[in-house]
């Protein structure tokens, strides 16, 4: 396995996971965007109390969300992370999410993971220009791997509205948002991408850049597997200095014909694997350590990918 990445360790980072919880929880739900902040909850064992996991004394909230499905007896919670950065970050992540598993908290089809990271801690500034330049660089990256993307899901998240692909109106908007020199008429551009697999939406407003492809999930490995994608693929943009098309070219094409070879690639593309990087871009912490094993099950996701949708052509 290649080093750590000491440069992932300033990446920002937060997490929105959208969950059923017990109706006997104990957890006090807020608004939506207006969240309550999560100190405890009730073992869904004993009943006991559970202190929930800080990160540098900074606690998740618990938020309404109106597109979860809940069974009687559950309440629909999306939980929504403080900050985080570098492998404490992620340790604290899994931490969080042992304790929610604990109180009783699952997901289901109509759930999503959410993982937004802070540009400015990948390119240094937070100059409409360079930001720009920069989201240019990485929706073209993400849609060649979206493949990759969808297919460590399992799921058909390609087919959601709320995480569609990247059309090629996007790679005009965004050409468009690097060209216009308008700060204002950037923000208009960002917006106008929508909400799909990846949100532009906040790029201006709040410096941000969210990735919706991933589905609902409280499992350790995929979402390893997921946040490690995303590090991994905003760092590899910080890098790109020649940009090709938006659309894949013949030989991406080929190695992205099925999940599975597009999963390699994309290992390959971020130096997690071969011999063309000298670091695995955005592995750090538990995702560098537990990549032998979370990449088992993201194989195995994408196999499934591909049994139930041979056709998707992403």
């Amino acid at each position: 396995m290649k080093p750590q990445d000491p440069q992932a360790e300033a990446i920002t980072f937060g997490l929105e996971l959208e969950t059923t919880i017990p109706a006997t929880s104990g957890v006090v739900i807020g608004g939506y965007h207006n969240g309550s902040y999560v100190r405890t909850g009730c073992h869904t064992g004993t009943g006991l109390p559970l202190l929930t996991p800080a990160f540098n004394g900074n606690y998740w909230k618990a938020e309404r969300d109106g597109s979860i499905r809940v069974n009687p007896g559950r309440m629909a919670c999306e939980f929504v992370s403080p900050i985080l950065h570098g492998g404490d970050g992620v340790a604290h992540l899994l931490q969080f999410v042992e304790w929610a598993r604990a109180i009783g908290a699952n997901v289901n089809g109509s759930c999503g993971c959410h993982i937004t990271v802070g540009v400015k801690s990948l390119i240094g500034t937070d100059d409409p220009q360079a930001m720009s330049a920069y989201a240019r660089k990485l929706a073209h990256i993400a849609r060649w791997h979206a493949m990759s993307l969808y297919g460590q899901t399992g799921t058909g998240r390609h087919l959601n509205r709320y995480s569609h692909t990247l059309g090629d109106d996007v790679g005009t908007l965004v050409r468009q948002m690097e060209r216009n020199g308008n700060p204002d008429r950037k923000a208009v551009a960002a917006r106008q991408c929508g909400r799909g697999m990846i949100n532009f939406q906040k790029l201006f407003s709040h410096g941000v850049i969210e990735f919706r492809v991933f589905a609902g999930t409280l499992n350790r490995h995929k979402l390893l597997h997921h946040l490690a994608t995303v590090l991994g693929l905003c760092r590899r943009a910080a890098e790109v200095e020649c940009l090709g098309s938006f659309a894949k070219n013949k030989s991406q094409a080929k190695r992205t014909a099925t999940a599975k070879d597009a999963l390699r690639f994309l290992w390959d593309y971020l130096g997690w694997t071969g011999g063309k990087r000298p670091v695995a871009l955005g592995l750090v912490g538990p995702l560098h350590d537990e990549f032998k094993t979370y990449r088992k099950v993201a194989e195995r996701m994408c196999r499934r990918f591909d049994a139930r949708f041979p056709f998707a052509n992403l």
